[in-house]
């Protein structure tokens, strides 16, 4: 007879309760940067945004969502799904600063993906493309976005929404309680097409919990997003792509359809539990992007 998992000791829980603690600070370290280097650019993001306006202008069918979208097909083939973590300016000291893409960048690699015949789409739409042979433009992209930062609102949402395409949040649910989304930021997100799926509660290591601590941060974190946002949080996102066996399972006992790693590469329906996705860094330009599509590393 198999033995039952032993229970957590006490110095596991306070590690994952240090754990926590020591995320949160650095978040809140990580805010009153950002928001510094905001306010020192603020001049400058009212003229960009004077300018965005223009070229919306200028740019006619191109960057209007009233227009025609592309002849939709049926596919199952592998679909690339950009990962991207903070939509803003490294500021001094960061922590992780190839986590940042600035915003020129961030509309550069927009426009690329545009004009070479790209089109935005959720990952529950890539899913029923796949399991449910519905219609999808023929060159689909997965924009992710993981963690849940102020930028996502601020400078992803309106360039996407100039181009009528939509985006994947991956939120954390802690990012809530540090105050970088607030609960009406993801709703206006949700509203405007964007997918809001499950990153955890607290950006645990899955893989090196258990039991309870295991399920909280898994189906507890779906539970807590379908009540409060009422959206199924259909997929789940591994923190720093991290996953096992007993991880997977838990996330497929979950009622998930699906989840997304750090792996490089296409997502394919063949590994709906680990599905890869390409990383941007904040080195990467519009040429780099061209390079990651195409399978180049």
């Amino acid at each position: 007879m198999s033995q039952p998992p032993p229970r957590r000791s006490q110095a596991g829980e306070d590690a994952r309760q240090a754990a926590i603690r020591r995320r949160r600070l650095a978040r809140r370290r990580q805010e009153q940067r950002r928001r510094a280097a905001v306010r020192r650019r603020r001049a400058l993001i009212l003229l960009a945004a004077a300018s965005a306006v223009a070229g919306t202008i200028v740019g006619g069918r191109a960057n209007n969502p009233g227009a025609p979208g592309p002849v939709l097909v049926h596919s199952r083939r592998p679909v690339p799904i950009l990962m991207y973590h903070v939509i803003a300016s490294a500021p001094p000291g960061a922590a992780n600063p190839e986590l940042f893409t600035k915003p020129i960048r961030f509309r550069a690699q927009m426009a690329y993906l545009a004009a070479h015949g790209y089109h935005a789409v959720t990952l529950q739409r890539v899913f029923d493309a796949w399991e449910h042979h519905a219609l999808i433009p023929p060159k689909p992209v997965v924009l992710s976005f993981d963690d849940g930062y102020r930028g996502d609102y601020t400078d992803a949402l309106p360039v996407l929404r100039q181009r009528g395409w939509v985006g994947n949040l991956n939120l954390e649910l802690g990012a809530l309680a540090d105050g970088e989304l607030t609960e009406q930021m993801i709703k206006s997100m949700i509203e405007s097409g964007w997918e809001l799926d499950s990153h955890t509660v607290h950006h645990l290591d899955v893989t090196l919990l258990e039991g309870a601590a295991l399920r909280e941060e898994i189906a507890g974190s779906r539970a807590i997003i379908r009540k409060r946002f009422g959206v199924p949080a259909n997929f789940f996102c591994y923190p720093a792509g991290r996953f096992d066996r007993a991880s997977v399972r838990e996330v497929q006992r979950a009622g998930y359809l699906g989840a997304t790693t750090t792996m490089p590469g296409l997502a394919s329906r063949q590994s709906l539990y680990k599905l890869r996705r390409i990383r941007m860094d904040r080195s990467d330009g519009v040429q780099d992007l061209a390079r990651k599509l195409s399978g180049k590393s």
